[in-house]
This record gives C-alpha cells, structure tokens and sequence, in this order.
C-alpha cells in the first residue's frame, strides 16, 4: 500500500511539473517613454550660397494722382521708407514639427537684415517600451497540514487560472476542495 501512495505521488509530482511548465498566457504591455529633452541655440550662420538679384525689390506705397483720380501713383520716398522698415524688421517663428512616437521637435527662428539670426530647438525623444507578462494557466502545488487532532495530512492539486481543486489524504480519510484565488 505504501509502495503504491509513493509511486502514485511521485508520478503526480513529475506530471504536474511537465503540465505546469508547458500551458503560459502571454500579455504584451506598451509603454512610451519620454527621455532627457535636448535643447540648443544656433546663433553664427555662414551661407552656404547667396544669389545676386537684378532688381532691388520694394514694397510700394501708392497715393492717389491729383490727375486722373482712378489712377495710383507709387510715391518713391515713401516705398523706399517702407522697404527699409521691412528690412529692419524682426521676426520670430515657432513651429512644432512633430509629436508622435518618435518624440517632440520644436524650433523657434529668429530672422532679421533678411538673414537668420539664431536658431534654437528642443528635442524630446520617446522610447517605446514593451513588457511582456507570462502568465501560468495550469499551476500545480503540493501541501501538508497538522491538524488539531495530531494528524498530518499531504495532498496537492492544480490551478487553472483562478480555479483550484485540491486533494488531502490523511489517516482519517481524503478530503477535497474548491478553491479561488483573488
């Protein structure tokens, strides 16, 4: 009789080993991650090529012609001042260029005298995360117990996901149960 409980337990033992190893549930987790932000500013810029134009362009400025009233007249003096106002003027440009996976890429320029003045970005780069998460669907266990009565008992079962059935065997007798783990 003993002989038998040890080969039977022995050969439960070894078949819930090989069944608890070979059934998994994989969960595949993502995750983006924002890293350290990159900033810079640019500020003396070379021109790799300038091109000469014929024409000196201005913005025009018209009046009206004490002539022929349905006629504007362009005013030289005026237009000139105007152009100049334009050339002086400075202008500022922010532009976010991405947000995605990738990360973040925003530039701010500066240009006046009809050139860049200074050029500074921010980088935020992202990096995608993935985590995969195993889960057992068939566990095994083993258990003994030391009853009120000076009993031992040993028994074992399985979980399947979150269902246990379990099995104990002492001098008194075999007991069975359901379990649920939360």
């Amino acid at each position: 009789m003993k002989k038998n409980l040890i080969i039977c337990s022995v050969a439960c033992l070894v078949i819930g080993f090989f069944l608890g190893r070979w059934p998994t549930e994989v969960n595949e987790i993502v995750r983006y991650v924002e890293g350290k932000t990159i900033r810079d500013t640019i500020t003396r810029f070379v021109p790799d090529t300038v091109y000469l134009t014929g024409k000196l362009k201005y913005k025009y400025v018209y009046v009206p012609d004490t002539i022929y009233k349905d006629v504007p007249v362009i005013d030289r003096e005026k237009s000139i001042v105007e152009t100049v106002k334009d050339w002086n003027k400075t202008r500022k440009y922010k532009k976010m260029l991405f947000d995605n996976e990738s990360g973040k890429l925003s530039v701010d320029l500066f240009v006046q005298y009809n050139e860049l003045q200074c050029l500074s970005y921010t980088f935020t780069p992202t990096c995608k995360e993935t985590t995969m998460v195993k889960k057992r669907v068939f566990e095994p266990f083993i258990s003994t117990s030391f009853g009120a009565n000076n009993t031992l008992s040993m028994g074992g079962g399985f979980f399947y996901y979150d269902v246990g059935f379990r099995v104990e065997y002492s001098s008194k007798g075999a007991c069975f149960g359901v379990m649920y783990r939360f």
